[in-house]
């Protein structure tokens, strides 16, 4: 299975989804899962912004290798689940990629639970904040992608 994480610049929120997901899916013994991230506005070779390294890095993970990628058609193909910052990426998918509609989700949609809410809100984007902002998105992150991988383990998303 394969799992996309996408926001805007592929910089700062889906990294640090990217990076806790990858943990979290090795410590569930799920490690066989395929993550990755990409960015809406597609911007390579960037290196995820220093609020957003040293914020996971705080909880031991390193997203100093991280270099942005820009999102692409055969990405979305490949995955069974996207994970997705905020409406405005879902619109831009359903505008651009109408197919796979049924298995594209707000990361917040998780942030209740388990089972995937239709109201979430957004991930605000801290691009520019400081570190402090960082650090909450990470808290929020976190509660979020724990129940997401609950949701994997029990099979209430994905193929």
């Amino acid at each position: 299975m394969r799992v996309l994480v996408i926001c805007s610049g592929n910089i700062c929120r889906s990294p640090m989804v990217e990076a806790y997901l990858r943990q979290r899916l090795s410590r569930s013994e799920m490690a066989h899962v395929v993550v990755a991230s990409a960015g809406t506005l597609g911007i390579n070779g960037v290196p995820a912004s220093s609020e957003a390294v040293e914020a996971m890095g705080e909880i031991g993970i390193d997203l100093t290798g991280h270099r942005s990628k820009g999102l692409t058609a055969p990405d979305l193909r490949a995955s069974e689940i996207v994970l997705a910052m905020d409406h405005e990426h879902l619109e831009y998918l359903a505008a651009r990629h109408p197919e796979g509609r049924d298995r594209r989700y707000l990361i917040r949609a998780f942030e209740k639970g388990p089972e995937p809410r239709a109201d979430a809100p957004d991930l605000f984007d801290p691009v520019g904040r400081p570190v402090e902002v960082f650090r909450k998105q990470r808290d929020t992150i976190r509660v979020c992608i724990d129940h997401v991988v609950l949701a994997l383990k029990h099979g209430d998303i994905g193929p």
